[in-house]
């Protein structure tokens, strides 16, 4: 058995990439707050994002492995260096500085979107409290409240991830006062801009409208600088390669803006913006950005102003976004993912997580998301925040856990049990010539590509026999030119759906001039599919033909996630329990008062009831053979979800049951009876309303996670629900649990 703090690799690999919608904030759900009739597809980081998660895994591995050791730099912090000769920092350890810029809309419009002027600041109308205890209003949005929610000393942002760090991290957070974008509010977030560059139009016009309001107030070009240069202080991507993370890079280290009104995941309607985390202008990744040490750092992003300093990657939130959303988005930009199912399903992590639905947790007393739950286990593991003891095949012993929430000597916050690597094929197609084609790869957030230069002609010609499984709508693989070097990009094709190998022609006329020709996969943050599959790739110029069947490496393709196939995917990643103790402490203090249900849909849609999820022994499986939780895809199986000793325990007199938000509340393994539960619904009727009622009764306590039977806590009846275990044979037993929170865990690995 061995205790230490290297995170599981798993959280890597959910890649990101420009050019795509933003990771979003979890979708409010509820008869008032209805859902949105879509979720948005996101889990889009930046340029950079994708390699840098590649890294940190391979980092994260060979730590592990005990082949890499953390070296401390003098400047403080620690890395990796791996062999690529590229640095990973690891664990977050450090103080950051976050800006945050406060932008109410304007008058200007496009009248094929709303036309209506606003909102300003403070327009939230007051919630009428009879009929509605679940929307978050204050008397005055002002700077002082988010000073206030940012940096108090009670309840915080920077109190929050101190505790959820056990103060190995700190934050503070600096709020400029509001300032007025020139367009309305549908002009940067109607559903047909947004993610086609509304949003980061928002972010550009906010620091603009900021920078011009300093000017106004008598500042120099060179004492914004001076100001702003607090806020640069961080290599986040180590632009020059020297391990050194604790340097200026030309880029705010984390910026965060605060929209007037409300936020679409809110149901505040389709022109709003939908909060996010995201990269501005990652398009012109190559071709802009500030001069750092007399060298340009082409990182793309906007300029603030006419300052030496860009935003690159940023979050955004509305104006009455509760610390849930702000703490979530923040997640987001300390790297970790979505725990919830993106592709608009319900996994079983509900509350239990504030990357999950634990962002619109509170005491219960007015408004939700108002104070957040804690992380799991897998976000602190991948931080560096977790104290914790593995135990692997052929050991066993006795453990105390203390709350997940808080640190005590002698006591562990989790257990890391390591199962047997998963090997995972999958056979998709076999290539109709040779042993090989080329494979677009499949995942979440890609964006990889096939490129290589044509020679001047004044005709091109390409062919290719190609096989593709992509998800129709959403994920597409597209064929095209630039005659610009790369700047701009014309479509010959743009293909999804699915097809059997077909051969396919095009054809461009460059003039005489030479040009680009590229072959871009790309899927969104939701449903992934096999992708295509590309071979007897053909260009012909001014009847001069060049061939490639993948059959001869890279054979002068620029090569970025593609990748040289027989058709048929071997995969062997880890698996492991994450065993933690989630108790009323800390931040978790809301899992007993905070969860909720929308329970008068009919007669007070915008009302809440309270329950309790329960105290006791959570346990995690995290499998890194999925890049999310999506179990609407993939049912009973996910990246990191928790196990539901009880998975499908609650249903109302029709048949139908309550979301999995609500389910998974008796998840826990303990000594003590459970709680009895009762949620509500209402139904129209021809007589009326009908009120029923789901109820759980109190139930003895389960002590005991049995992982012998794959499927034994996991049900058809509510198949995205709980986790498919790895039925190996591992045990965890509470056999004691204290006054003080703590609890003693027997655990074997066979």
């Amino acid at each position: 058995m061995a205790s230490g703090l290297i995170a599981g690799a798993a959280m890597a690999a959910l890649a990101g990439a420009a050019l795509q919608p933003a990771q979003a904030d979890t979708p409010i759900d509820g008869p008032g707050k209805q859902r949105p009739a879509h979720v948005k597809k996101h889990d889009r980081p930046g340029p950079k994002t994708k390699e840098q998660r590649r890294e940190t895994r391979k980092a994260l591995e060979l730590l592990e492995s005990g082949s890499r050791t953390l070296s401390q730099r003098a400047q403080g912090g620690a890395t990796v260096k791996l062999k690529n000769g590229r640095y990973v920092e690891f664990p977050v350890n450090r103080t950051d500085k976050v800006l945050t810029m406060l932008g109410e809309f304007g008058t200007e419009s496009n009248p094929e979107h709303g036309t209506d002027p606003g909102p300003s600041h403070n327009e939230i109308p007051r919630p009428d409290r009879r009929v509605d205890n679940s929307t978050y209003w204050v008397d005055d949005f002002g700077k002082a409240h988010y000073d206030e929610m940012f940096n108090g000393r009670g309840e915080s942002f920077r109190n929050f991830y101190k505790e959820a760090s056990s103060g190995r991290y700190d934050v503070s957070v600096t709020t400029e006062d509001w300032v007025e974008v020139p367009g309305n509010a549908s002009s940067y977030g109607d559903n047909a801009v947004e993610d086609d560059g509304g949003s980061w139009a928002f972010i550009a016009d906010t620091a603009d409208a900021w920078y011009d309001a300093q000017v106004a107030a008598g500042r120099t070009p060179a004492q914004i600088d001076d100001y702003l240069a607090q806020f640069d202080v961080w290599d986040r991507y180590d632009y020059d390669n020297d391990g050194d993370f604790n340097e200026a890079d030309g880029y705010i280290d984390h910026f965060q803006a605060v929209h007037a009104g409300g936020g679409e995941e809110a149901g505040a309607g389709d022109d709003a913006i939908w909060s996010h985390r995201w990269y501005v202008n990652g398009d012109l990744y190559g071709q802009t950005g500030p001069v750092v040490g007399g060298e340009q750092n082409l990182y793309g992003g906007a300029q603030v102003g006419e300052s030496r300093y860009f935003i690159g990657d940023y979050t955004v939130e509305p104006e009455n976004g509760g610390l849930g959303v702000f703490v979530h988005e923040y997640g987001h930009d300390l790297e970790l993912p979505d725990f919830y199912d993106t592709a608009g399903g319900d996994n079983g992590t509900g509350f239990w997580s504030v990357m999950s639905s634990g962002s619109w947790l509170g005491h219960g007393d007015g408004a939700i998301g108002t104070t957040p739950g804690g992380f799991g286990p897998e976000e602190k593991l991948y931080l560096g925040w977790l104290d914790y003891t593995e135990v692997d095949a052929g050991e066993r012993g006795t453990f105390e856990l203390s709350p997940s929430q808080k640190t005590m000597k002698r006591h562990d916050q989790a257990i890391k049990v390591n199962l047997p690597d998963k090997t995972t094929v999958r056979d998709y197609t076999t290539p109709p010539e040779g042993e090989h084609a080329w494979w677009s790869g499949r995942g979440d957030s890609l964006v990889n590509t096939l490129t290589r230069e044509v020679p001047a002609a004044a005709s091109v010609e390409v062919g290719a026999d190609i096989w593709h499984q992509i998800e129709a709508g959403y994920d597409f693989l597209y064929v095209e030119y630039s005659l610009d070097g790369g700047s701009s990009w014309t479509n010959l094709a743009k293909l999804d759906g699915n097809a059997d190998w077909t051969s396919h022609s095009w054809s461009y006329a460059p003039g005489g001039a030479a040009s680009t020709l590229r072959i871009r996969y790309n899927t969104d943050g939701g449903v992934n599919e096999a992708g295509a599959f590309l071979d007897n790739i053909t260009v012909t110029t001014d009847g001069t033909t060049f061939t490639d069947g993948a059959e001869d490496g890279d054979n002068g393709w620029a090569v970025d996630g593609f990748t040289v196939s027989t058709g048929t995917d071997t995969k062997t990643t880890e698996r492991y329990y994450l065993i933690e103790n989630r108790q009323y402490v800390g931040y978790d203090g809301t899992l007993e008062v905070g969860p909720y249900n929308f329970g008068k849909g009919v007669t007070r849609p915008d009302w809440v009831e309270h329950f309790p999820y329960q105290e006791g022994m959570l346990v995690w499986l995290v499998d890194e053979a999925w890049a999310d939780n999506n179990t609407s895809a993939h049912e009973g199986e996910g990246y990191a979800l928790p196990v539901d000793v009880r998975p499908d325990s609650l249903t109302f007199p029709d048949g139908t049951s309550p979301t999995n938000r609500r389910e998974p509340f008796d998840a826990t393994f303990s000594l003590s009876r459970t709680d009895r539960v009762c949620l509500h619904k209402e139904v129209s009727t021809d007589d009326g309303v009908q009120r029923l009622a789901a109820c759980s009764p109190r139930q003895r306590g389960i002590a005991t996670f049995d992982d012998s039977d794959p499927e034994r806590y996991w049900t058809e009846t509510n198949p995205w629900n709980s986790v498919k275990v790895a039925g190996v044979g591992v045990t965890a037993r509470v056999v004691d649990e204290d006054r003080d929170g703590t609890i003693t865990v027997r655990v074997r690995n066979p």
